[in-house]
């Protein structure tokens, strides 16, 4: 008789490839969106303007 461990990771279907590949995407599509929730939340004020900060006709260069 299999064991069990044997049916669900014996690389018979290949779901568990998929796996490998699907877990870490769908950690960083949460990441992402927990990260932009976030940043939608903060108060105006304290957004800071991007690219008023990074203005090149303003750089002393």
């Amino acid at each position: 008789m299999m064991k069990l461990e044997h049916l669900f990771f014996g690389h018979q279907g290949g779901w568990d490839e998929i796996l490998l590949v699907v877990a870490p995407l769908g950690l960083l599509a949460w990441l992402l969106w927990a990260a932009n929730r976030k940043a939608g939340k903060m108060d105006p004020e304290k957004k800071s303007d991007f690219g008023a900060e990074n203005d090149s006709k303003y750089s002393d260069d």
